[in-house]
């Protein structure tokens, strides 16, 4: 399943270094892979390929998630998106 994320940061670059050094946290919420983008200089998006999302969003709802979004510079403005649905094109 994928999961997206969008937030506001201080600074595109910090956010993509910080949100590197998750990885193990990732990895407890069932991640697989992490894909990461910026529409402008100060929203940023990543979409999560996880095999647990109850325990993806357990984990996300989690002071230890809220401490890895501080040192990564997200000042507000996160939505999670569930990507539950598939339209075959």
């Amino acid at each position: 399943m994928l999961i997206a994320v969008r937030a506001k940061v201080e600074s595109v670059e910090h956010w993509r270094e910080k949100f590197k050094t998750h990885v193990e946290l990732f990895k407890s919420q069932g991640v697989t892979a992490a894909h990461m983008g910026a529409a402008n200089d100060e929203t940023v998006v990543a979409v999560f390929e996880t095999n647990d999302p109850d325990e993806f969003t357990k984990i996300f709802n989690d002071p230890a998630t809220a401490e890895a979004m501080s040192e990564d510079k997200i000042i507000g403005g996160v939505e999670m998106f569930v990507l539950d649905e598939t339209v075959k094109l």
